[in-house]
């Protein structure tokens, strides 16, 4: 019976370990898995639910952040969407915490004729997610 009884002790002792494992996991993750910005821009606020967040970029899906000069040179310029801040909500639920955050972006008007879109993506220790980001031409020919 001792030696059934300190099996199950280990079982148990093992789930529970396992389970909680699993818990503090890195975990980064959006509501919406893309966002139609307006041709005139702005400032939207996206949702984060992450375990911190670490880093957040920008990916450009296009050449709209490089001018070519003269000699056919590719020069970086900013880009028409820019990391304005990291809005920290910190509640602590368990050991590795998970909290929302928002990620503020400012959006610059498109001037182009043509629709532009970018991927935003924000890092939690190992964790990634990314979600698309689209703007339609202000301009229409």
């Amino acid at each position: 019976m001792s030696r059934l009884f300190k099996l199950s002790v280990a079982i148990v002792a093992v789930t529970l370990f396992s389970g909680c494992a699993k818990m503090d996991e890195p975990s980064v993750s959006f509501s919406e898995s893309s966002y139609m910005i307006p041709a005139t821009g702005g400032e939207l606020i996206i949702p984060v639910r992450s375990t911190g967040v670490d880093d957040v970029r920008i990916e450009y899906n296009d050449m709209s952040n490089w001018e070519v000069d003269s000699n056919g040179d590719m020069i970086p310029v900013e880009g028409w969407m820019t990391i304005v801040k990291v809005i920290d909500n910190y509640q602590t639920t368990r050991e590795l915490a998970e909290w929302m955050s928002g990620i503020v972006i400012d959006v610059k008007p498109n001037n182009n004729n043509s629709e532009r879109s970018a991927v935003i993506v924000v890092k939690s220790y190992t964790a990634e997610s990314s979600l698309r980001i689209s703007q339609p031409a202000l301009l229409v020919k």
